[in-house]
């Protein structure tokens, strides 16, 4: 009976079995064969890298080892002829007796005054006369720096001529301040303060106050400038959230003259426009409402929570009279926990609405930026004068 026969009256069990058999055993030999493949030895992978490996030499690599060992062979018969030289010098210095070497003179050749006088006599050729010694150019002194000149400027500018035709019943009177008009113009500033410009209703009624100083003279129409700088401006910022900008309305502008003596201290009115040319100056965004806003939620939910678990506790009937809700007595302990959670989440969740209203977004402005600050209106500057010691 051949093995196709027997393997055909095999149940499907057993012939499930005989082939899982086979295929283990097909398996375990070509895991066997490919480790003994993979246990050759090294000394026949290293053998048979070395067969196949070809050996090549580079007639460069081998020129330069020549030369290389031809040099130290140079170098140490040249070190042995110096030594048997200087031993040879040692030698004959030990046999000579000794002699004080000559001493050279350092000192440079002094000339006699008849040198001098011959050597300096110019000598006539033709029409022209050389000099024996070139006569050293003449140095020009350099212009002096260019002083910068100022334009306008806070002063003092009295009449003595007038004084004597003012009538005595009117010396007690105070004098009348000098005014000078400043025309719509612009000018380079200087933020010095940073601020935070608020967004909300609130931060538009309470604006941020800035301090500006002016850093050029003033651009006036008509290519003339007046001379403001080093005069502070006060300024005021509102947030714009549409915008991410923050408006800048001037307040009053402070100058004071060099000796102390003239000060200008008036309002003004213009704004403020950032390097991009922009009315506004450009800001970050910043918001710290969400984790308010976060605790509000959960404060609800569990107030929900409370009215949840404090009708349960009640049982509702209805009448004639209504509904009426009665708390059972077993539920009275339930019920109370239910109120207070409602009222005490009720109490958070309000606390935390107010904190969320006010953290409400800001332009966050930094300080030292340059800007352009321009006055929008024509304002007659009304210059005080004091008679006192100066600053």
């Amino acid at each position: 009976m051949s093995l196709k026969e027997r393997f055909n009256r095999l149940s499907p069990v057993q012939k499930n079995i005989c082939i899982w058999a086979m295929g283990g055993a097909a398996i375990l030999l070509v895991i066997v064969v490919g480790y003994k493949t993979s246990r050759i030895p090294e000394s026949e992978q290293t053998a048979r890298h070395e067969k196949a490996r070809e050996i090549t030499l580079d007639p460069d690599l081998i020129q330069k080892t020549m030369l290389r060992e031809q040099r130290k062979e140079i170098l140490a018969i040249q070190a042995q002829i110096a030594k048997l030289a200087r031993e040879d010098d040692d030698r004959k210095q030990a046999e000579l007796p000794a002699t004080p070497a000559p001493v050279k003179s350092v000192l440079p050749d002094i000339p006699s005054a008849d040198q001098v006088a011959q050597s300096a006599a110019p000598s006539f050729s033709g029409n022209t006369v050389t000099p024996r010694f070139p006569v050293p150019p003449v140095q020009s002194t350099p212009p002096p720096p260019k002083e910068e000149k100022i334009i306008g400027g806070i002063g003092i500018l009295s009449n003595q001529n007038n004084t004597s035709s003012v009538p005595k019943d009117q010396g007690d009177k105070k004098k009348e301040n000098r005014t000078v008009y400043l025309p719509p113009s612009f000018m380079e500033a200087m933020l010095l303060t940073g601020f935070d410009a608020s967004t909300s209703g609130d931060g538009k009624n309470n604006p941020e106050p800035l301090l500006l100083r002016i850093q050029a003279p003033a651009v006036l129409p008509n290519d003339v400038k007046a001379n403001l700088r080093g005069c502070f401006i006060i300024a005021e910022a509102v947030g714009r959230l549409n915008k991410e900008r923050a408006d800048v309305r001037l307040v009053s502008l402070s100058c004071i003259g060099r000796k102390g003596q003239a000060v200008i201290d008036t309002t003004v009115k213009g704004f403020v426009t950032d390097s991009d040319s922009k009315v506004g100056l450009s800001g970050r965004v910043v918001s710290k409402m969400g984790a308010a806003t976060a605790r509000a939620v959960v404060a609800g939910i569990f107030g929900g929570a409370g009215d949840a678990l404090q009708a349960s506790s009640l049982t509702q009937s209805t009448s004639a009279l209504g509904t009426t809700a009665i708390v059972d007595s077993d539920q009275l302990v339930k019920s109370a926990a239910g109120g207070g959670l409602s009222e005490g989440a009720k109490t958070l969740h309000e606390l935390y609405l107010d904190l969320a209203k006010q953290a409400t977004p800001v332009i966050e402005v930094g300080a030292a930026k340059k800007v352009t600050v321009v006055i929008s209106e024509g304002k007659k500057l009304e210059i005080n004068e004091f008679e006192g010691e100066a600053l």
